[in-house]
C-alpha cells in the first residue's frame, strides 16, 4: 500500500462522526499521524481505538474561542509543525425558515462558519511557509451555494464558508504563501446523520456514496493540492457553475421540477407542475441544456 502521507502531521476536527471518523482511518493508513479532536472525548476516543498507528486525541469545542486556544497549546505539544487540518465538524438543520429556532439558526452559522473561519485564523500562521500545508473545510452539497428549498440557513453557512475561502487564498496567492485553504463538498454518504435523507437523495437520482469513497477523494484532493473539490460527477459540477451564474435558468432546468422532490419529502404535500417565468431566449437555452445538465437530478416521482 502506498503510504503517501507518511510522517505527515493531521488534525482532523468533528474525529467522531461518520466522515470525520473516515477520514482519520484513511490518513493512517496512509503513513500520516494523527491529532483526533472533538466534542465528546469517549467518540474521539472510539475512533482512535479502532485505527492503528500513531494517534493522539483532545477535546475540542470549534465554537468556543478558550478551547481554541487550549487546542493551540495542545499541537505546539504534540508536533513542531502542521501538514494538514481537516475541519470535519458540521451542524445540519433542514426544515422551513419558518420552522427554524433561534438556536438552530446560531449553531448552524456558528458551526459551520464561524468556527471555520476560527480555525482557519488559528492554525494559517503557522503553515503559510510550509510547501504544501493545506486546511479543508467539508462543505455541503455542490459549492454550498446551491441554495435548495429548505436548506436556508445551512446554504447561507456553506456559502459564506466557500467565499470565505475564495477570499483567503487570494491572500496567500497575493502574499506569496505555501499555504492553502480548500473546499471539499462530499457526495451523500452513507452515515447515521444522512441516513434519514437517503430517500430524498434517491428520489433525485443522486447516488449515496460509502464513507470510504468519500474519504479517499478526500486525501486525493489534498494530494492533488485542490482548492475547490466537487464530488458527484462533472453535471453537479456544471449545474453548480450554472446556478452561480444565473439562478434563474438553474431554476428553469430542473429546481422547479425538484421542489417536487422538495415540498413532498418535507411536508408530506404534493405539489402541482409550475412553469418558471423566464425570457424566449432562456426558455430556448434551458431546453437545450436539460439534455446536457444533469439528466438524472430530476424528482422521480
Amino acid at each position: 500500500m502506498k503510504r503517501s502521507f507518511e510522517g505527515k502531521s493531521v488534525i482532523v476536527i468533528g474525529a467522531s462522526g461518520g466522515l470525520g471518523s473516515s477520514f482519520a482511518k484513511a490518513f493512517a493508513d496512509k503513513g500520516a499521524r494523527l491529532l483526533l479532536v472533538g466534542r465528546n472525548e469517549e467518540k474521539v476516543k472510539k475512533t482512535a481505538e479502532q485505527i492503528t498507528g500513531d494517534i493522539t486525541t483532545a477535546v475540542f469545542d470549534i465554537t468556543d474561542l478558550q478551547s481554541i486556544e487550549e487546542l493551540k497549546n495542545i499541537v505546539k505539544r504534540w508536533s513542531a509543525h502542521i501538514d494538514i487540518v481537516v475541519n470535519a465538524s458540521g451542524y445540519d438543520v433542514r426544515k422551513s425558515l419558518a420552522e427554524h429556532s433561534y438556536e438552530e439558526a446560531k449553531n448552524t452559522l456558528d458551526i459551520n462558519l464561524l468556527g471555520a473561519i476560527l480555525i482557519t485564523k488559528a492554525f494559517l500562521p503557522h503553515m503559510r511557509e510550509q510547501t504544501g500545508s493545506t486546511i479543508v473545510h467539508i462543505g455541503g452539497f455542490a459549492d454550498g451555494r446551491l441554495a435548495f428549498p429548505y436548506y436556508s440557513v445551512d446554504a447561507a453557512s456553506r456559502a459564506g464558508l466557500f467565499t470565505f475561502i475564495e477570499a483567503v487564498n487570494r491572500e496567500l496567492e497575493l502574499e506569496g504563501s505555501q499555504a492553502r485553504v480548500a473546499f471539499f463538498s462530499p457526495s451523500p454518504a452513507d452515515t447515521e446523520a444522512e441516513r434519514p435523507f437517503h430517500p430524498l437523495w434517491r428520489k433525485m437520482g443522486v447516488s449515496i456514496m460509502p464513507v470510504e469513497k468519500v474519504a479517499e477523494d478526500l486525501l486525493k484532493t489534498i494530494e492533488k493540492k485542490k482548492t475547490v473539490r466537487i464530488m458527484g460527477g462533472m453535471s453537479t459540477i456544471l449545474f453548480a457553475k450554472l446556478n452561480s451564474i444565473s439562478p434563474k435558468l438553474a431554476d428553469a432546468i430542473m429546481m422547479k421540477n425538484m421542489e417536487k422532490c422538495f415540498n413532498n419529502f418535507f411536508t408530506g404535500q404534493r405539489i402541482a407542475d409550475s412553469k418558471s417565468r423566464i425570457g424566449i431566449k432562456e426558455a430556448i437555452s434551458a431546453r437545450l441544456l436539460s439534455f446536457l445538465l444533469l439528466p438524472r437530478l430530476f424528482c422521480m416521482d
